[in-house]
Order: C-alpha cells, then sequence, then structure tokens
C-alpha cells in the first residue's frame, strides 16, 4: 500500500513539473517575441540614421531649396486676415444664424458680389475681398454642459436615462445646442469687419420667426406682469379692510371683556398681518424675476465680443508653405531613399 502511495506521489510531482515547464516555455516564447520586436524596430531605426547620414548633403541640399520655394510662394500669396465674434441668439434666432451663414459662403463662393454689398453695406472692392464666413459653437464652459445634460435627462423616463452616459451626450452634441456662437470671417482688407459686424445685426432683425417669438414672450410678460400687479392691489386692500375690521372687533372686545382679550385679539392681529406680508413678499419676488428676465431677453441676439475693427492675419504653421513644403519634399526624399535600398535588398536576396 505504501508503494502505491509513493508512486501516485511522484506521478504527481511529475505533471507539476510539466506544467511548470510547459508555462516556462510560454514566457520564453513571449519574451524572445517581445526581444525581436524590439530588435526590428530598432534595425529600422539604424536603416533610417544610416539613409540619413549616407545622403545627408544631398537631403539638405532638397530641403533647403523646398524651403525657398515654399518661402516665394507666401511672399507673393495675398494675406488674408480673420476676425471673430461672438454672439449668444435669443427666441430660437440660431437657426436662422446658422442658415445666413450658409447662404453667406454661397454668395462668396458664386461671386454674387451686388448681394454681398447690399446686404453688408459693403463697396465692390470690399464686397470682392472676402474670402469666407464660418460658425461653430463657442467657448462653453463643463458647466454649461452639465447643464444642457441634467435638462436632456429631466425629459427623459428612467428607462431611457439609465441608458445615457454624459461623456456619450457631450459627443453627440450639434451646433444647434450651444448657447454661444463664434463667428469668424476672412477677408483680404483687414479693416472691412466694422461694416460686417452691423450687417449681421441688421440680417437678425430680418428673422421674422424670431421676432414672432420675442413678440409672444413680450406679450406673455405684460400678462403676468399685469396679473401679479393685481394680486399685490388686492393683499393691499385685504390688508386695509382687515386692519380696519380688526379695529372695529378691538373696540368692542376691551368693552366686554377686559384686557385678556385685547391682548389675545392683538396676537390674532399679528399673525394676520405676518401672512399677508408674507404672501405680498412672494408675489414683489415673482415681478422682480420677471422684469429681470425681460431685460435680459429683450433683443433677439446679444453681442458677447464683436468683430475686431482691424482683422489678424489669419493661418497658422500648417498653411504656412514655408514650412509645410519642405516637410513634404523630406519625407518623400525619405521614401525614395527606402525605395531604392529595399529594391537594392530584393535584388540581391538569391545571391546570399
Amino acid at each position: 500500500m505504501s508503494d502505491n502511495l509513493s508512486n501516485k506521489n511522484n506521478s504527481e510531482e511529475i505533471d507539476l513539473l510539466q506544467l511548470f515547464g510547459f508555462f516556462e516555455s510560454k514566457v520564453k516564447g513571449l519574451i524572445r517575441l517581445i526581444f525581436s520586436g524590439v530588435k526590428s524596430v530598432f534595425d529600422v531605426f539604424i536603416v533610417f540614421l544610416q539613409i540619413l547620414q549616407q545622403n545627408f548633403i544631398k537631403v539638405s541640399i532638397v530641403v533647403i531649396v523646398a524651403f525657398g520655394v515654399g518661402y516665394s510662394y507666401d511672399m507673393y500669396q495675398p494675406k488674408v486676415y480673420a476676425s471673430k465674434m461672438i454672439v449668444k441668439p435669443l427666441f430660437d434666432s440660431k437657426y436662422q444664424l446658422v442658415t445666413n451663414i450658409r447662404y453667406y459662403n454661397e454668395l462668396v463662393s458664386n461671386r454674387k458680389l451686388d448681394k454681398l454689398s447690399s446686404l453688408f453695406n459693403l463697396n465692390k472692392e470690399e464686397a470682392e475681398s472676402l474670402k469666407g464666413f464660418d460658425i461653430k459653437d463657442g467657448p462653453e464652459s463643463e458647466k454649461e454642459k452639465t447643464r444642457l445634460f441634467n435638462g436632456f435627462m429631466k425629459s427623459l423616463d428612467s428607462i431611457a436615462a439609465s441608458t445615457v452616459t454624459y461623456e456619450n451626450f457631450v459627443e453627440n452634441i450639434t451646433i444647434y445646442d450651444a448657447r454661444l456662437y463664434e463667428i469668424e470671417v476672412k477677408s483680404s482688407i483687414n479693416n472691412v469687419f466694422g461694416k460686417l459686424s452691423k450687417g449681421f445685426k441688421k440680417t437678425f432683425k430680418s428673422d421674422k420667426y424670431s421676432k414672432e417669438n420675442k413678440r409672444k414672450k413680450d406679450t406673455l410678460f405684460k400678462l403676468k406682469k399685469a396679473s401679479i400687479e393685481k394680486s399685490l392691489r388686492d393683499i393691499d386692500s385685504l390688508k386695509k379692510v382687515y386692519i380696519t375690521e380688526l379695529s372695529k372687533t378691538k373696540n368692542q372686545t376691551v368693552q366686554l371683556f377686559g384686557s385678556t382679550a385685547l391682548k389675545l385679539a392683538d396676537e390674532q392681529k399679528q399673525t394676520k398681518e405676518f401672512e399677508l406680508l408674507q404672501l405680498q413678499i412672494a408675489e414683489q419676488q415673482k415681478l422682480t424675476t420677471l422684469e429681470e428676465d425681460a431685460i435680459k431677453e429683450n433683443q433677439l441676439f446679444e453681442v458677447v465680443s464683436d468683430f475686431q475693427l482691424i482683422g489678424s492675419v489669419s493661418g497658422g504653421l500648417m498653411n504656412k508653405m514655408k514650412f509645410m513644403f519642405p516637410l513634404a519634399v523630406f519625407i518623400l526624399v525619405l521614401l525614395a531613399l527606402f525605395g531604392m535600398r529595399f529594391n537594392k535588398f530584393v535584388a540581391n536576396y538569391n545571391r546570399h
């Protein structure tokens, strides 16, 4: 029996050794694979340095020539100036704003100079200088995005709300969900933007849909204000009537029941007056809030930041040919040299 137990233990030890050996071989294989990959990347990098070293003078000359060509191109290209305006559309005028920007770009593309001149009160030279209009959602804080998200979640039932995350909501925000809008205009003349600002304000005023929304809100404001003012007058009248009646009751109480009853009547008076005062304060707060909202939204849009009167030169490094052209030539030259090295390797492969 002891022999059987010994054989069983030996068999288990052999199985464990085989298992450890299997894992050891797999780990070694993975390490060799990683090392081989790193070595391949290093070999490619060394080949790149060798090619660059062997052809350094040629590559340098080509890049310098490309820089000169790009610099000359930038020198003779007419400068384009840009200016930005940030607006806050009200009464759903943002829809018309986006449509107007697309319309202006169509006019620029089709060189409808007369129409542009009449819209923005420009002369022919100024209208011809316009290069394009761009609109995008303005600088919104995380707080504003959170406000939009909370408002959207309130409009959903509990099942639908459980499937929506803040990250997905932010990714799917469209230009029509923004509160602020940044408008950028490009022109070959740097002092035309003041006239464009006046033209934009004029186009806002021609939006019939937004004007109708504003008219409805103004009418609703007047109705609410009249209702609150009537409530305040009623409360004031009620206070006067109550005080008059209470004074009569007070005199009668003194004559019939004496000072103890008078004290109870005074306490009752103070309680009722306090309730009426609280009601009056609440109505006054409603009126104040209503008037504040009316002041905030008394026009179709607000200009948060107007166009600069003098535009700045448009374009960053990506639009400078003196940088982009040499970079493109450098990459093409390296690809050509790599191709030549690879072609030579393929041609000599069978000889080894």
